[in-house]
C-alpha cells in the first residue's frame, strides 16, 4: 500500500488534528488501478460494522449515474431462536417496512436501500466522493438504528 503523501500547509485551513478527506480520497484513488470505472460496477464493503453491497448504473444521460447501496442490518431471528429479540425488531421495523424505508429479504435479512444520483465522470475519486457523502448523510440514522436494535 503506498504511503500517503503529505502536502505543505498553505495557511488556508486550520489544523484540526483530523484527517483531511481530500487527502484520504486521493490516496484511495491512487490505489485503484485504472482511471475510469466500467459501468455497471459492483462492489462490497463494510462500514460502521454494516455490510454494504453497491452498484453504479447509468441514469439516462451519458454523464448521469446512480449509486445504489444496500445495507445489510442483520436478520430477524425465528421465535424459537430468540423470541424477545424477534419481538423487539418487529416492533422497530414493522412501521419502516410498511413505509418502504427498509425491506425484509426472503432470508429474514433487514435491508436498507439508498439511491444517490450523481453527474460527472465515473473514476475512483468521484466514486469515493459520492459514497463518502452518502454514508456521512446516513450516519445519524444508522447510529440510531444500531442503538435501538441493541
Amino acid at each position: 500500500m503506498p504511503a500517503v503523501e503529505q502536502q505543505q500547509d498553505t495557511g488556508h485551513m486550520q489544523d484540526t488534528g483530523l484527517p483531511d478527506l481530500g487527502h484520504i480520497l486521493d490516496d484511495i484513488a491512487r490505489q485503484i488501478t485504472g482511471e475510469g470505472i466500467d459501468i455497471p460496477a459492483r462492489f462490497h464493503f463494510i462500514w460502521q460494522n454494516i455490510d454494504f453491497a453497491g452498484q453504479i448504473l447509468p441514469a439516462g444521460k451519458d454523464t448521469h449515474f446512480s449509486l445504489n447501496l444496500v445495507a445489510g442490518l442483520g436478520h430477524i431471528p425465528f421465535s424459537a431462536e430468540d423470541k424477545i429479540r424477534r419481538k423487539k425488531l418487529l416492533e422497530i421495523f414493522s412501521p419502516l417496512f410498511l413505509r418502504g424505508d427498509y425491506s425484509l429479504s426472503v432470508n429474514s435479512d433487514i435491508q436498507m436501500t439508498v439511491l444517490t444520483d450523481f453527474a460527472g465522470p465515473v473514476n475512483a475519486r468521484r466514486l469515493m466522493e459520492v459514497i463518502t457523502l452518502t454514508l456521512l448523510d446516513l450516519l445519524p440514522d444508522l447510529k440510531s438504528l444500531q442503538s435501538a436494535m441493541g
